[in-house]
C-alpha cells in the first residue's frame, strides 16, 4: 500500500505544483489555436477527419499525422470552448499519467523493493526543467501522450504473464499504436520491445532469448507498419519537418546538450555542464564495479545494469534521430524518460556496490553516487516547481491584449474592408541569457485559426504586411498585420 502512496502522492504534488502557475496561462503556442479549428467535432464528418486528415489539415507548412492529439483536443473544445483552463488542466493531467507510467514501468524493471531507485527516476522526470517548454503550451502535449502510451507499452509487454506466453501479448502493440498516433518518434518502440525482451527474457541461451525478443516484437512491427502505411496513405509521404541529413549525426552533441542542459543558462554555464559529464563518466563504474564485486551484489546488481542498457538504448537512439533530424527544445521530453529511467536504475545499482565488501568496489560506488546524486539535484533545482519563470505570463497577457483588441477591430468593421491589426506578439524578448527556447505566442496562421473560431459567420482572412496586397471581396474582412514584435 505505502510503496504505491508515496509516488502517487509525490506526482500529485508536483503536478499540482506547476498546475498552480500554467492554470492561469492561455493558449499559447503557435499550432494550439490550428489544432483546436481542425479538430473539433461537429459532426461524424468532423470526427472522422481526426483519423483521416494530417495535423492542422494544411494549415503547417510541414506534414504531420497525429490523430491522437488531435482527438485530445476535440475533447477539450467539446468540454471548455475556449477556455483556456480546460487545455491546461488537460496537459497537467497527462503530465501526471506520464510521470504514473514512467514510475510503473521503473518498478517493473528493477522490482517492487527498489524503492530508492524508482523514486529517482520518478523524480528526474516530474522535476525536470524541460516540462516548462511543454506543459504551458497545449499544442505541445503530443509529447506527454507519446511518454505515457510508451512506458505503457513495455510495462504490458515485461509483465510476468505476457513474458511467459507463447503468443506475443496484443495490448502491448495497442499502446505502441497509441504511442505513435500522439506522436511519430514512438516508432522506435519496437526496437526498445525488442532489447526490453532480451535483457529480461528467462530463457537459457542467449539464442533463446534473441528469438523471444524477436517474436515479441512482431505485434509491436505490426503496430507501426499499419501507422506508417496510414501515414503514408494520408501525408502522400513520410512527412515531417523536410529533408533530413546524414551529416546532422555529427551533431549528437546538440541533443546530448538539450537533454541533460535543456535550460540556456545551464548550457552557459561550464562548470555544471562539466560536473554533469562527470558524473554521467562515474555512473559507468556501475559496470566495471560489478565485474570484481561479489557474487551476492552481482545478482543484486545485475538487474540495474540491464536497466541501465534499456535506458541508454532509448536516450542514444532518440538523440541520433533528433540529431540528423529536427530539434526543438521541448523534443527532449522523450528523451527525458529514458533519462529518468537510466538514473534510477544507475542509482539502484550504485547502492548495492556501495554495500560490497571489496573496499575499491565501494569507494568508486560511492563517488560515483555523490556524483550522480549532485547531478540530478542540480537539474531539479532548475524545475519551475522550485524557479520562477515569467515568461509564459508576459506571453499570456501580450497574446490576450493583442486578441482583445483585433476582436473589438474586426467586430466593428464592415464587410469589405481592411482592417489593420496591432503588431503581432511572436515571441518573449530575450534579456542577457535567455531562460526558455521554445516561448512561441502567435503567428499570422494562429490569428487565422482564432479568427475562424471566434468570428464563425464572418469571412475573417488574415494578410501579413509581407504578402502581395489583394483587395477584399464584398462579404470578406481583411486582418492586415503589420508585423511581428517580441515581448520584453
Amino acid at each position: 500500500m505505502l510503496d504505491r502512496l508515496v509516488p502517487t502522492a509525490i506526482v500529485a504534488a508536483v503536478v499540482a505544483t506547476l498546475f498552480t502557475h500554467t492554470k492561469g496561462y492561455g493558449l499559447l503556442g503557435f499550432d494550439s489555436y490550428p489544432i483546436i479549428v481542425t479538430s473539433r467535432v461537429r459532426s461524424l464528418a468532423d470526427l472522422v477527419g481526426n483519423f483521416t486528415e494530417k495535423l492542422m489539415d494544411g494549415r503547417y507548412p510541414s506534414d504531420f499525422y497525429r490523430p491522437l492529439l488531435n482527438l485530445s483536443f476535440s475533447l477539450d473544445h467539446a468540454l471548455w470552448g475556449l477556455n483556456p483552463f480546460g487545455y491546461q488542466l488537460t496537459n497537467a493531467l497527462l503530465l501526471a499519467v506520464a510521470g504514473g507510467a514512467l514510475w510503473m514501468l521503473l518498478r517493473r524493471l528493477l522490482g517492487r523493493e527498489t524503492w530508492i531507485g524508482t523514486l529517482t527516476g520518478l523524480l528526474v522526470f516530474l522535476l525536470s526543467p524541460v516540462h516548462w517548454e511543454v506543459l504551458p503550451v497545449p499544442a505541445r502535449r503530443g509529447e506527454l501522450l507519446c511518454v505515457a502510451f510508451m512506458a505503457i507499452a513495455l510495462t504490458l509487454q515485461l509483465a510476468p504473464r505476457a513474458l511467459a506466453s507463447r503468443r506475443p501479448p496484443v495490448w502491448p502493440a495497442v499502446a505502441t499504436l497509441l504511442a505513435i498516433a500522439s506522436k511519430e518518434t514512438a516508432f522506435v518502440l519496437p526496437v526498445l520491445v525488442c532489447v526490453a525482451v532480451l535483457i529480461r527474457s528467462e530463457r537459457e541461451t542467449f539464442r533463446g532469448r534473441l528469438v523471444h525478443a524477436a517474436i515479441s516484437s512482431i505485434p509491436h512491427v505490426a503496430a507501426a507498419g499499419l501507422m506508417l502505411v496510414v501515414r503514408l496513405l494520408i501525408l502522400g509521404g513520410l512527412g515531417g519537418h523536410g529533408a533530413y541529413s546524414l551529416k546532422g549525426i555529427l551533431l549528437t552533441w546538440r541533443a546530448v546538450q538539450h537533454l541533460l542542459l535543456p535550460q540556456p543558462m545551464m548550457q552557459r554555464s561550464f562548470a555544471y555542464g562539466l560536473l554533469i559529464m562527470l558524473a554521467a563518466a562515474l555512473a559507468i563504474a556501475l559496470g566495471v564495479g560489478l565485474t570484481r564485486a561479489s557474487d551476492k551484489s552481482r545478482r543484486r546488481g545485475a538487474p540495474c545494469l540491464k536497466v541501465s542498457a534499456l535506458a541508454a538504448t532509448w536516450v542514444v537512439l532518440l538523440g541520433l534521430i533528433y540529431a540528423v533530424g529536427h530539434l526543438d527544445a521541448w523534443y527532449s521530453l522523450i528523451p527525458l524518460a529514458g533519462w529518468a529511467l537510466l538514473a534510477g536504475a544507475l542509482m539502484e545499482g550504485l547502492l548495492v556496490l556501495g554495500e560490497d565488501d571489496d573496499g575499491i568496489v565501494r569507494t568508486v560506488a560511492i563517488a560515483s553516487l555523490v556524483m550522480l546524486t549532485v547531478a540530478v539535484v542540480w537539474q531539479s533545482s532548475h524545475s519551475p516547481a522550485f524557479r520562477e519563470y515569467d515568461e509564459w505570463t508576459r506571453a499570456t497577457s501580450a497574446s490576450d491584449t493583442y486578441l482583445e483588441e483585433t476582436r473589438r477591430l474586426i467586430t466593428n468593421a464592415a464587410d469589405g474592408t481592411i482592417v489593420e491589426s496591432p503588431p503581432l506578439p511572436y515571441s518573449v524578448r530575450v534579456h542577457g541569457v535567455q531562460r526558455l527556447w521554445g516561448v512561441a505566442i502567435l503567428a499570422d496562421y494562429s490569428v487565422q485559426a482564432w479568427a475562424d473560431l471566434v468570428f464563425p459567420d464572418r469571412n475573417v482572412r488574415v494578410h501579413r504586411a509581407q504578402e502581395a496586397p489583394q483587395a477584399p471581396g464584398p462579404d470578406e474582412i481583411v486582418l492586415r498585420i503589420p508585423g511581428y514584435w517580441y515581448v520584453d
